[in-house]
């Protein structure tokens, strides 16, 4: 195949190149009608710069770097030792950049390899990005798979298989199946995602739906949120609706509205519900706060606070405990817990524990010696 050479310095008007082009270091390429074909490949020793639309089947830029100031199109591969700055939109399979990565508009591609940084200013379609530093998109996105070690954004809709950040990630609005961050995540519209895995934090700012969470700082939603399982080692807080499966929190669980389960909750600290709590089973180390709390089976811990009438099946108040009122098939009363009101099929007293109001019981009721009732059991039919 024929090879056409630009040298150094050298700037040249093409048009149609039939073979292969080599290009010297500093070299200037203007396209006559608009757009540079080259029908093999082109090489460079150093950097160069496109004056216009450039297609080809690929570019090695040997120690350089590559300014193209208009689009730029390449069938097989694109591996630049420097950095690629294109003011149009890239096409090509196989992109390999050792430094920085910019592109005004678009880019199409298969596999992106970056040493530094990508920015692109308009849509993504890729399959898998690599990159070392940091990577922003300010249009749509449609990508399978994207491993970064700094930074990502991503602006627009997008629609992401897998999400792998060392840092931090932030999202506009879309569907991300995976996401796994070292560090912290933020989400500014609705956002649907399958999992979440960040050990810092993690921000929805409307909310959206979520199948799976890990967190081990903070986990917060600023409107309603579906979800299935939701493990965090710090604070989970909800300011809308929260409707979801299960919940499993080290410090502090807060729901601004109601927060309904299809399995259990439970806290290792405090639980502040702003409305209606309802779970198959509930659990709490410190405190729970809520207008009314519904489960099949609740316990508060030792030394810890229920405030708001619980209905459940069964109700345990450890030792030291307070609650208000309780309506429930059975319930218990640990030693030296204090409670208001308790009605119940069957009740279980213990020694030092205090009743300050009514008791109410529909089959058994057994006091230990030593608990104290401020008035006396009273049997119902219901």
């Amino acid at each position: 195949m024929n090879e056409e050479i630009i040298q150094p310095g050298q700037t040249v008007d093409l048009d149609v190149v039939d073979g292969n082009l080599r290009v010297g270091d500093g070299a200037v390429l203007i396209a006559k009608n608009k757009t540079i074909l080259v029908k093999g490949s082109i090489v460079s020793q150093g950097s160069f710069t496109v004056e216009g639309n450039i297609e080809t089947n690929s570019i090695r830029c040997k120690k350089g770097a590559l300014d193209v100031e208009g689009d730029l199109k390449v069938t097989k591969y694109l591996d630049i030792d420097k950095s690629l700055i294109v003011s149009g939109s890239v096409i090509c399979p196989d992109i390999n950049v050792g430094g920085t990565l910019k592109v005004h508009d678009d880019i199409q591609s298969q596999e992106v390899k970056i040493g530094g940084t990508m920015k692109i200013g308009g849509k993504a379609a890729v399959e898998t990005i690599k990159i070392g530093g940091t990577l922003k998109i300010e249009g749509d996105s449609n990508i399978g798979e994207i491993k970064v070690g700094g930074s990502v954004k991503l602006g627009g809709k997008t629609e992401l298989d897998i999400l792998k950040v060392g840092g931090t990630g932030e999202v506009f609005s879309g569907k991300i199946k995976s996401v796994n961050i070292g560090g912290s995540f933020r989400a500014e519209d609705k956002i649907e995602i399958g999992s979440i895995d960040v050990g810092g934090t993690v921000k929805l700012e409307s909310g959206g739906k979520v199948d799976s969470v890990s967190v081990g700082g903070t986990f917060k939603a600023n409107d309603d949120l579906e979800f299935g399982s939701i493990s965090i080692g710090g604070t989970l807080k909800l300011e809308g609706e929260g409707n979801g499966e299960s919940i499993s929190v080290g410090g502090t669980c807060f729901c601004n509205s109601n927060l309904t389960l299809s399995n259990k909750i439970s806290v290792g600290g405090t639980i502040v519900i702003g409305g209606i709590l309802r779970a198959k089973e509930v659990s709490a180390g410190g405190e729970i706060r809520a207008q009314e709390t519904h489960a099949e089976y609740i316990k508060i811990g030792n030394r810890g606070t229920i405030e708001g009438p619980v209905y459940a099946d069964k109700i345990v108040i450890s030792s030291r405990a307070t609650a208000e009122d309780l309506y429930g098939g059975e319930i218990i009363l640990e030693e030296r817990c204090r409670v208001r009101n308790v009605h119940g099929n069957s009740i279980y007293i213990e020694d030092g524990a205090r009743v300050s109001g009514s008791v109410e019981y529909v089959d058994e009721i057994n006091i230990e010696k030593g608990a104290i009732l401020s008035k006396e059991p009273k049997q119902v039919k219901k």
